[in-house]
């Protein structure tokens, strides 16, 4: 009985320990269980104020200026923008007239005020001719414009009216167009469509072409941006609101659309600079008759310029350089065709040296010219293939690159 009764104590004695053992594991599995769901609720519902925001700086070294879109509102943009720098462009011709005294021809094309203080761009063919030439500004009214200066070989002319605060376009630099660019064609088709825009995009770069009755190459720009007579004279203009180029011409033959052909801004800025400066675009010169050179064969070099003959005491002439070498760089710039030796000779004024680097007897050579000044006017030996111009029916020749044209005299 002893025994029996010890033994009930220590039964009752564990039990106890037992049930204390089960509530402490209870509260401290309520304790962490509490201590978890209190550190997600202050994860999830922080207040805003505590999360780090970016600095000024930080934002705008991460953060992209915004940029005009090809579609939409970013072309809207662009029109607003480069609109109300867009003139009509009058070219009056006076005609004597019976008893009733003298009568008034107009001509209208395009131009682009370049400049708050009312310098102008336009083409040469606008206004050639003219005995009086007016500029009419939408919502301003009509003035008197003043020929600055004009030039032929380019087909551009700078005019003057007397006007101060003018809404102007700024140039872009057109060695950057690449093919496929959208942009917009601005001008007055038909002289009485004023202020319209089309749209299209870069079809090609450095497409060689010339203006009628010129001994002088140049690159042009070519669009399917829908132009018309009365375009001549406006602007070309990319998604950035700068313009890339001067609407001059376009192919008109039965069966050809959509080549339309602008002048780069950058031939623009060399013109308009020189015009408004000097009074004149002078021109480096390196005294050669050329043409294009393409071999079919095996020799080198497969493309460049060949000269057929020099002037005596020419800036070649003087540099070494024969009849029958073939010029195929100036200062590193590859030359390919006759434009883009025009072209690059345009980045320099006479004076000026440069390296020229040709072709002899299948040698690569190379020789420093200090270059001439052209003189006012040379011979012109040329065949112009049929074309049309955007403001008249007179002709402008269009080459491609890969085709030879008549020697010219650069």
């Amino acid at each position: 009985m002893e025994y029996e009764h010890k033994s009930n104590k220590h039964e009752r004695k564990s039990g106890f320990w037992a049930i204390i053992g089960y509530l402490s594991f209870t509260m401290l599995g309520i304790i962490l269980g509490a201590a978890l769901i209190y550190s997600l609720f202050s994860f999830w519902l922080a207040p805003e104020a505590e999360v780090a925001q970016p600095t000024t700086e930080e934002s705008n070294a991460v953060m992209a200026p915004p940029t005009l879109s090809e579609e939409g509102p970013g072309l809207v943009a662009v029109v607003e923008q480069v609109m109300p720098a867009v003139v009509g462009v009058n070219k009056h011709l006076l005609i004597s007239g019976d008893l009733e005294g003298v009568l008034e021809e107009v001509e209208s094309g395009s131009g682009l005020i370049i400049a708050a203080d009312g310098y102008i761009v336009t083409n040469h063919h606008v206004i050639d001719g003219a005995d009086r030439i007016s500029v009419v500004i939408p919502g301003k009214g009509s003035y008197e414009a003043e020929l600055i200066g004009q030039d032929p070989l380019t087909d551009l002319a700078v005019l003057k009216i007397d006007e101060i605060d003018l809404k102007h376009v700024l140039f872009g630099d057109s060695s950057q167009t690449k093919v496929g660019e959208t942009v917009l064609a601005f001008g007055n088709p038909l002289g009485y469509f004023q202020q319209s825009v089309t749209a299209g995009i870069i079809s090609a770069v450095k497409r060689q072409v010339r203006v009628p009755g010129s001994d002088y190459a140049y690159s042009f720009l070519q669009t399917d941006a829908l132009v018309n007579p009365g375009n001549s004279g406006g602007p070309l203009v990319n998604v950035q609101g700068e313009t890339i180029g001067i609407n001059t011409a376009k192919i008109s033959l039965v069966g050809v659309e959509g080549i339309g052909l602008s002048i780069p801004s950058n031939t623009v800025q060399r013109v308009v600079k020189d015009i408004i400066e000097q009074g004149k675009v002078r021109r480096p010169h390196l005294g050669v008759i050329i043409e294009d050179w393409l071999e079919y064969g095996d020799e080198q070099p497969e493309r460049g310029v060949l000269i057929r003959d020099i002037a005596p005491d020419s800036a070649v002439d003087r540099a070494g350089l024969q009849s029958g070498d073939i010029i195929v760089a100036i200062n590193g710039e590859e030359i390919y065709y006759l434009a883009l030796l025009f072209d690059t000779l345009f980045s320099y004024y006479p004076g000026d040296t440069v390296i020229v680097e040709y072709y002899r007897e299948g040698m690569r050579l190379e020789a420093a010219v200090t270059l001439g000044e052209r003189p006012e006017s040379l011979p012109i030996v040329q065949d112009i293939p049929e074309t049309d111009q955007t403001e008249d029916e007179d002709d402008v020749g269009q080459e491609e690159e890969a085709e030879p044209i008549e020697p010219v005299e650069p």
